[in-house]
């Protein structure tokens, strides 16, 4: 008896140490708005289907996920644990129909709480984490006005600054014009995360799942209205499908056979009214089909030892901001360097605006191959918004795909705004904390209906902004415009021109003020129209629309472009290989270790058990 408590004491011992060695290496956390005004912007619960396809994307093991909501005051829906086969499950059941129906919005007390949470043991070390806000209301904790622009400010500045002490990426979604974007906009700008305005819960979905695909990106096949080609390297491949209610998918393999909707050997089948995943093991070999699905919102990942990578470009950029791109292959996790294959291998990128679970397509152009590497360089993108970049390897050996995101934004804000009287205030303040403000300089330009212009440079203030108070004479007209001649911490230099704004003053009465290049009567018009908000000007708010810049010429059609980006940037076969080979020598180290210690293991029993053995003979 003895013998089989120690055996079974070192058994557990040893299953620890195994189990250790499966970490995850992203962590999702989920918090929901759940006021009552939720019921009527969310009706069908798609919020509880989005953060189920979280779930049901991450192979197990590999990422840990919680869910919060919050309201009149803050709660734990599902406690944050790794995701597994039993943990999903129990996922389904807490969130599918939970109680929405507080009276206030308080944002305040779940970011406090969730900072304040530890995080569950069982992730790796530097692991990613990735928080997902989900809300249609503004910060409502008092009937006092004053009560709530306190706790705003607290979010604006020190939960802002604790979210980026903490490396969180928080991803803000509104899902009514009613939200106060500006601060969801900041929180997401300055934790290097996405922010998007929603005009129907159906496109959650489809966010989550881009937030997914940035925080824990895969390797892809092209898919097409042909449908996509299964080569021999591929083990694994898991074919995601969102769609309408009522509106099944159909995946048809080479030999013609449809794959039935039901979880089998080799085949696992995660499903909602909203998407449906199938993973399929060892799949067979050729031109499969994907019927009745929206190209578009479906997705072919795959565990292959055939890979195309791509350098990891920024998760977000300022407008007219250089973007270079790099792809190489790799094959048994090295990079493929035979010049035959290369040589018949083309590589295509597509730029696309993204707008929920919509995509605008914008530019196709070929990659430059240089060596072993295809590389591409985008001058820049005009226009604020979301952006889809594709890189599409064809070659005769196999095809692959490598999706990526980028948030295209303007380096600063700008603010105009009449402090009463005849004076003037503009105020211009950074975007993101990755500009350097000490060594950045703004330069005011004032164009007055005469023609005379009036250039001032804009004084910085220790509160982290940009301002200069002009008096505007009586019956003037001015348009006014910043430029932003700034360095980012990492040294690099960034030119901004902001949007116009238009200013009228008519004889001695207050100045009005409207975004845009306007003429007076229209400063006019659309003044009256905004009387009764005080005359308080907004924060910037740009539709996303797109223009590519390529040697300094705007590109608005779809020709296909490419230019060698310079030599100075970073190899990517040298910084992919590097990082693949961290990887494998990590692998090599646990196995080595796990052998060591199922030796010692060994040697242990065999210790133990001996004296009992010769006691026995005596």
């Amino acid at each position: 008896m003895k013998q089989l408590k120690i055996s079974a004491v070192l058994c557990f011992v040893f299953l620890s140490l195994w189990s250790s060695f499966g970490q995850a290496d992203t962590q999702f956390r989920i918090i929901i708005d759940a006021s009552g005004s939720m019921q009527s912007n969310d009706p069908d619960h798609i919020t509880s289907e989005a953060l189920r396809l979280i779930a049901d994307l991450s192979p197990e093991n590999t990422a840990s996920l919680g869910v919060w909501l919050f309201g009149e005051q803050a709660r734990v829906l599902f406690p944050e644990t790794v995701l597994n086969g039993a943990s999903k499950a129990q996922l389904a059941s807490h969130v599918n129909q939970y109680v929405r129906q507080d009276l206030k919005t308080d944002l305040e007390s779940i970011l406090k709480l969730l900072l304040a949470a530890p995080d569950t043991p069982d992730l790796a070390p530097g692991y990613r984490r990735d928080w997902i806000l989900v809300t249609d209301g503004m910060v409502d904790i008092s009937r006092d006005q004053q009560v709530n622009d306190a706790s705003r400010q607290r979010i604006w500045g020190q939960i802002t600054q604790q979210l980026e002490a903490k490396g969180i990426h928080l991803h803000t979604i509104s899902l009514t014009g009613y939200t106060d974007k500006a601060l969801l906009d900041h929180l997401s700008y300055r934790t290097n995360a996405t922010h998007t305005d929603l005009a129907v819960p159906d496109d959650l979905l489809d966010t989550f799942e881009q937030i997914y695909s940035q925080a824990a990106p895969a390797a892809e096949l092209p898919l097409t209205e042909a449908g996509f080609k299964v080569d021999p390297s591929i083990n694994e491949m898991t074919i995601e499908v969102l769609h309408e209610v009522g509106q099944l998918p159909k995946l048809v393999q080479p030999n013609g056979e449809v794959l039935p909707l039901l979880s089998r050997p080799g085949l696992y089948v995660a499903d909602a009214p909203h998407y449906t995943l199938f993973t399929v093991t060892n799949p067979a070999i050729g031109q499969w089909r994907l019927e009745n699905a929206d190209i578009q919102r479906s997705h072919v990942r795959i565990v292959s030892s055939w890979l195309a990578n791509a350098t990891k470009i920024p998760e977000w950029v300022f407008t007219k901001q250089g973007i270079d791109s790099s792809v190489a292959l790799f094959q048994h996790e090295k990079a493929l360097t035979d010049a035959s294959i290369l040589a018949n291998t083309k590589v295509t990128q597509r730029l696309f605006r993204v707008a929920g679970g919509q995509q605008e397509p914008l530019l196709t152009w070929d990659m430059t191959r240089t060596g072993d590497v295809f590389k591409s360089h985008i001058n820049g993108l005009e226009k604020p918004g979301i952006y889809q970049l594709i890189s599409t390897v064809h070659s005769d050996f196999a095809d692959r795909s490598v999706r990526q995101y980028i948030r295209v934004q303007p380096a600063v804000s700008f603010y105009v705004n009449n402090e009463g009287a005849n004076l003037v205030t503009f105020f211009a303040s950074a975007t993101n904390a990755v500009l350097d403000t000490a060594k950045s300089s703004m330069t005011l330009k004032l164009l007055y209906g005469d023609g005379t212009q009036q250039i001032e440079t804009m004084p910085f203030i220790d509160e982290g902004y940009w301002e200069k108070i002009v008096p505007l004479g009586a019956d003037s007209f001015a348009k006014a415009s910043a430029t932003l001649n700034g360095v980012t911490l990492s040294g690099n230099k960034v030119q901004y021109t902001t949007p116009v704004w238009s200013i009228e003053r008519q004889g001695s009465r207050d100045v009005s003020i409207q975004l845009g290049d306007l003429t007076p009567s229209q400063v006019r018009e659309e003044f009256d129209a905004s009387v009764a908000s005080n005359q308080q000007v907004a924060a910037l708010q740009v539709s996303p629309s797109v223009e590519v810049v390529n040697d300094g010429n705007q590109q608005t059609e779809p020709e296909p472009t490419s230019q060698v980006p310079p030599a100075a940037q970073t190899n990517v076969v040298a910084q992919v290989t590097k990082e693949v080979q961290a990887v494998t020598q990590a692998s090599w180290f646990i196995y080595a270790l796990i052998a060591l210690v199922a030796l010692v293991l060994i040697i242990l029993v065999f210790i133990f058990s001996r004296p009992a053995k010769e006691k026995g003979r005596h």
